[in-house]
């Protein structure tokens, strides 16, 4: 005689998961991509159903509206269901913002913090930042994901030799056929 066994489907790996993907106060983007949904792949996670905290690694890409990070490892410190702090490693790490757009902006360091009460993104090690009309290479870049403000170098940077390299271009005019 067989039993009918009711499974339920309803585990607290998915509910952890469910917790992932909360809007607003949960991203790390800047501008009105905070509502979209957050979307991550990786080859392996692990989640700390306690802390909230969660651990991605194998070519991990984290996407949000039109910010993307990528990575070899990526760990998210969540409280209260909010995004605290997200740190990349990779060879290197990305980040990209509006990538379709004029604006966009294209980062790559081996680490990156991601401090989200902060909107700031710090690149350490052979960091680069490109805009359209520039760009940033030092050993520390940070940059403003709100107000777009990015700083590079530091003091412990100069004392060992390091140097902040921008090249800035220039916009080309449109020239227009008589």
């Amino acid at each position: 005689m067989f039993h009918h066994i009711k499974i339920n489907r309803t585990s607290p790996l998915l509910y952890a998961l469910a917790l992932l993907f909360l809007p607003a106060s949960t991203a790390f983007s800047a501008g009105d991509d905070s509502s979209e949904a957050i979307r991550i792949q990786a080859h392996y996670m692990r989640f700390d159903l306690e802390t909230g905290s969660s651990i991605y690694e194998g070519e991990v890409t984290i996407n949000q509206g039109g910010i993307s990070l990528s990575g070899d490892k990526v760990a998210i410190q969540r409280l209260n269901d909010k995004i605290q702090q997200i740190e990349i490693d990779g060879q290197p790490a990305r980040y990209i913002q509006d990538e379709h757009t004029e604006n966009k902006i294209y980062a790559t360091s081996q680490h990156m913090q991601y401090l989200a009460n902060q909107n700031r993104l710090i690149m350490t090690v052979d960091a680069r930042l490109e805009q359209p009309d520039h760009t940033i290479e030092s050993q520390r870049i940070v940059y403003d994901t709100q107000n777009k403000i990015v700083i590079a170098g530091n003091n412990e940077q100069a004392e060992q030799g390091g140097r902040v390299n921008i090249t800035l271009t220039p916009k080309k005019e449109n020239i227009e056929s008589p």
